[in-house]
């Protein structure tokens, strides 16, 4: 099993019946396997300078507007059929639609995940237009292709032995930044509401947690989701603590900004593989003649695609970060 599976608590339905009847009321999880406080700290912990950015963005944004507002910028409402036959199309402009499937549940607790062969997408369908594409770009267009390229490295599931370092930073900062390519708002208000709600997490109990975040996510199951992803690991939710995974989006996504900007926003080394941005040297020293597939929204256009990602810099100031 996975750490994210250990995380989820056992009693999890039970803990939230009860706090919604209460929300005031601190869960009190039971999980199935062990594990460490060092597991739940293993991404570091919120810086507190890009903590002050994540504010200002969330305030920009939340100003005068509420969360359907925010959705409401994202375009139509597509349906099951529409979203289908954009995810099929989009692998198929990548030769991928061999290599993975797409499967559909209302069981499933993520709106979209994807893994080595299957793309799981949650029922009921909840996307519109911009979102969908955000979504195509960030679950495809990086970590599947990503991946198909790190499948065909000398360093495939031996990365410890060659010394590749943790690449999630990297990784999710990149499908982040992706994410936001075909919105016109170019606002990284979720990747820095996920921010906000680590360093909350980490200062107050679940119930505190709660009524911090409902400034911003008034949609009770939308703001019970993020709060269980902030204070899960941890037993007595009464305390303050917990996973801190979420601070990687946003602090990935400056990171990797202030990269592509000192690299001509030029992508290609970052696809040899799921790696680090600081191990591209060693990724092209083991396999220098490797051409790596890439998305079409950067190689059917680069200079668009230097555009876009500038704007998002500019737009959220990451250019004003010393």
């Amino acid at each position: 099993m996975s750490l994210i599976s250990d995380l989820i608590p056992t009693n999890l339905n039970e803990e939230k019946e009860k706090f919604f009847k209460n929300n005031s009321y601190n869960p009190q999880f039971v999980y199935q396997n062990e594990f460490s406080e060092k597991n739940l700290y293993e991404n570091g912990e919120p810086n507190k300078n890009l903590l002050k950015l994540a504010i200002n963005i969330l305030d920009e944004t939340y100003f005068g507007r509420n969360e359907y507002d925010l959705e409401m910028m994202e375009g139509a409402v597509v349906n099951q059929s529409y979203t289908d036959k954009a995810i099929k199309t989009f692998f198929s402009m990548h030769q991928l639609n061999k290599k993975y499937k797409v499967t559909w549940s209302s069981s499933f607790i993520s709106r979209t995940t994807i893994n080595t062969e299957t793309m799981k997408l949650k029922l009921p369908v909840d996307f519109r237009k911009e979102g969908l594409l955000g979504m195509l770009y960030h679950e495809i267009g990086t970590h599947a292709l990503r991946n198909v390229n790190y499948e065909q490295q000398p360093w495939f599931k031996r990365k410890k032995r060659f010394g590749f370092s943790n690449y999630v930073r990297t990784e999710e900062g990149l499908a982040s930044l992706h994410s936001l390519l075909p919105h016109t708002y170019k606002s990284a208000f979720n990747s820095a509401l996920r921010h906000f709600a680590v360093d909350c997490a980490q200062k107050y109990s679940f119930a505190e947690t709660w009524n911090k975040l409902g400034k911003y996510i008034q949609d009770p199951e939308r703001r019970w989701m993020v709060t269980i992803r902030q204070k899960r690991g941890l037993t007595d939710t009464s305390i303050p603590g917990g996973f801190t995974k979420d601070l990687v989006y946003f602090e990935g996504m400056i990171e990797m900004w202030l990269w592509l900007k000192n690299n001509n926003f030029d992508i290609t080394n970052l696809y040899f593989g799921k790696l680090a941005k600081e191990d591209i040297e060693l990724a092209l020293d083991l396999n220098p003649n490797f051409v790596p597939r890439l998305p079409s929204f950067f190689s059917l256009d680069k200079n668009k695609y230097a555009d876009e990602i500038n704007k998002i810099g500019e737009f959220n100031k990451f250019d004003k970060l010393k």
